[in-house]
């Protein structure tokens, strides 16, 4: 397992992967491109539908109907010329859980519960720093995961429900600006991350709703008997305030 976060080296050299390139992904993914990261992963098997745009800034009406991740490697490219884009047409499940040793973090940008546990248990088995971001609605959360040393999504959620009990963001809808504000928030953190410093939302749990104008912050705390990182021993980060 590498250690983490060690990612000090020039944003052109760093490597970031987002799982999933939709309301929360593409604008995490704009974000790291303007922000001069050097290789991008992308990964999402759906294409581009009208009811994506008003909230996913990657795409417009002339992307209608392709591949996300092609139109998204095409809109990057342009935002960032330099940047190299390794796109995967593939939903993300346990087979692909390998490639993310070639990337120093990993965005969740997922919108399923049944994903979110996917991914944050594959990058805790390999070492992997994980920004995970979710939305419904108007609400959305932000969690950052250090293997070893800090709580995972697991620690919170134990166990994903069962299937059909929690709708889809795209079952349920969510509000343009919650979920493009998450994946910004979410690139941010990844930012710190690469850039070697302390991140803001590890052992934390940021909750906000863009309709009410609220947010809160949630200390979360490592569960012994988490069978995701319950058997990693590192020390743990400190807990930071957030405001």
């Amino acid at each position: 397992m590498r250690p983490s976060p060690l990612f000090r080296q020039p944003l052109d050299r760093a490597r970031a992967l987002v799982i999933g390139v939709g309301g929360l992904g593409a604008p995490a993914a704009r974000v790291l491109a303007e922000a001069g990261v050097g290789t991008l992963g992308i990964i999402d098997p759906d294409h581009v539908e009208v009811s994506n745009l008003h909230r996913q800034p990657l795409y417009d009406e002339s992307d209608i109907g392709r591949p996300k991740v092609e139109a998204a490697t095409d809109r990057l490219r342009a935002i960032s010329p330099g940047l190299q884009v390794r796109a995967f047409q593939v939903r993300f499940d346990a087979d692909l859980a390998r490639l993310l040793d070639e990337f120093d973090v990993v965005l969740d940008g997922t919108d399923s519960i049944a994903a979110k546990f996917l991914v944050n248990d594959a990058a805790v088995a390999r070492g992997i720093p994980l920004v995970h971001a979710g939305a419904l609605a108007t609400r959305a959360q932000l969690m950052t995961v250090l293997p070893g040393q800090t709580a995972c999504y697991r620690c919170l959620f134990e166990d994903p429900p069962p299937p059909g009990d929690v709708p889809s963001c795209q079952e349920s809808g969510v509000l343009g600006p919650s979920v493009v504000l998450a994946g910004a928030l979410q690139a941010a953190e990844a930012l710190r991350l690469l850039a070697g410093t302390s991140p803001l939302f590890a052992n934390r749990l940021l909750h906000l709703d863009t309709w009410s104008g609220t947010w809160r912050g949630i200390v979360v705390t490592r569960r012994p008997s988490c069978p995701a990182c319950g058997t990693l021993h590192r020390d743990v980060i400190p807990q930071r305030s957030l405001g």
